[in-house]
């Protein structure tokens, strides 16, 4: 796909978590476990994967399609974190991280979200289906943000994304 036919589509997918109010028939929850949903939005199916400390503390969200006609998403909450900068290191459980640079130029926000899109995903979600404990780092500029996601049940999750028609 194009990047200004990706940028056009994209502007109706970046609907996090149902966060924007007004938007609720815009999306299909399609599945959901823990850290991990699976949306349709606008006739694209997306497993979100929750980043957070905690269970009340979300702080960003990494989004993969399983169409290489979309990059990954990067959401990053406005007050917490900001704009996340340069690149993120995604690594599987003690395996060397993987730097994914974002498309540049491509961040985009709203009232509570800063999103950016991240070039090169499609091998993760075989990873995520495999793997113990997904590790996630990345920066805004001054602070760094690491995060431990244990896999349990994102088989599953991969699963229901894959089959979402």
């Amino acid at each position: 796909m194009g990047v200004s036919r990706f940028f056009a589509a994209a502007l109706f997918l970046c609907l996090p978590w149902g966060v924007v109010h007004g938007a609720e028939n815009s999306y299909k929850e399609v599945y959901k476990n823990g850290r991990f949903t699976v949306r349709k939005v606008e006739g694209a199916c997306k497993l979100e994967i929750l980043l957070a400390k905690n269970e009340r503390d979300h702080q960003a969200i990494l989004a993969l399609f399983p169409s290489e006609d979309y990059y990954g998403e990067l959401f990053t909450e406005r007050e917490k974190v900001g704009l996340a900068r340069d690149k993120v290191l995604i690594g599987f459980d003690n395996g060397k991280p993987r730097s994914i640079p974002f498309v540049p130029e491509a961040d985009a926000k709203d009232s509570y979200w800063r999103w950016q899109y991240l070039e090169d995903t499609q091998e993760l979600l075989g990873q995520i289906q495999k793997r113990g404990e997904m590790k996630i780092s990345f920066s805004n500029g001054t602070k760094t943000f690491d995060y431990a996601v244990p896999l349990k049940g994102s088989g599953k999750a991969v699963a229901a994304l894959r089959s979402c028609r």
